[in-house]
């Protein structure tokens, strides 16, 4: 039974976790708007722009729009870690390998060119919050696809077990893996273990992944070895099915 100071105690600890929220939600949405200034600003520029215009302000604009751009994937990554952190669980029968095949077919509408081969064990199922699994899935197998961009073809195995509990699940590539030694902080924001030519996206999709997984009990880790692809490896616990939950 809690006695009054741990009550106490965990009534500060959720009024911090909702100023916390809130500050991240404020600074994501005050970010935008001078965002969508910026965006326009160069668009209207781009259209001034004369046939044959000077080389160095044509690509001075076009680093612009890139950087704008990324910046905004940023905004929107830090919105979606902080949802993720609040947002109401609804568990209900999960089935994460229709969820994985979903995320599989966006992945290559989204990049039709490219060689891939994405297998996904059937069968696949836990209690969970099925928004956010979705999410889940489609950072790993995302981070995943950014990860084999050098090699010829892209292959991504996710297989999984029911345990007592839970799922077990293993979403593992041949790309071009990491070293061990940074395997800790790779699940923390902001953290990138390679450069943009080598498929670093965002530097937020794992630490997205990471807390999805925390709100469903479980844990995640990363194994792998540089040039021969890496495996994250999930235990997910069956969420109560009671409707609703914080």
């Amino acid at each position: 039974m809690n006695t009054d100071r741990e009550v106490q105690l965990q009534a500060r600890l959720d009024a911090a976790d909702k100023r916390m929220q809130a500050l991240l939600h404020g600074i994501s949405h005050d970010l935008r708007a001078p965002l969508r200034a910026i965006d326009g600003f160069a668009t209207r520029l781009s259209r001034q722009l004369q046939p044959g215009a000077d080389v160095a302000a044509i690509e001075t604009l076009a680093r612009i729009t890139a950087t704008n751009t990324r910046m905004c994937v940023l905004v929107d990554g830090l919105l979606e870690l902080a949802r993720v952190g609040s947002v109401e669980l609804r568990p209900m029968q999960a089935d994460v390998s229709m969820l994985a095949d979903w995320c599989a077919a966006e992945l290559q509408d989204a990049d039709p060119g490219r060689e891939a081969s994405i297998e996904v064990q059937q069968g696949l199922e836990v209690i969970g919050d099925e928004r956010l699994l979705k999410t889940l899935l489609t950072q790993l197998l995302r981070n995943a696809w950014r990860f084999s961009a050098s090699r010829p073809r892209v292959e991504i195995d996710v297989t999984g077990a029911r345990t007592e509990d839970g799922l077990d699940l293993v979403v593992r590539d041949r790309g071009i893996g990491f070293d061990m030694a940074y395997a800790a902080r790779m699940l923390e924001p902001f953290q990138r273990l390679h450069g943009s030519d080598d498929g670093a996206g965002d530097g937020i999709g794992l630490a997205i992944a990471d807390a999805i997984v925390a709100r469903h009990g479980g844990t995640i880790r990363a194994e792998s070895t540089p040039g021969e692809g890496a495996s994250f490896h999930i235990r997910l616990q069956d969420l109560p099915n009671s409707g609703a939950m914080r």
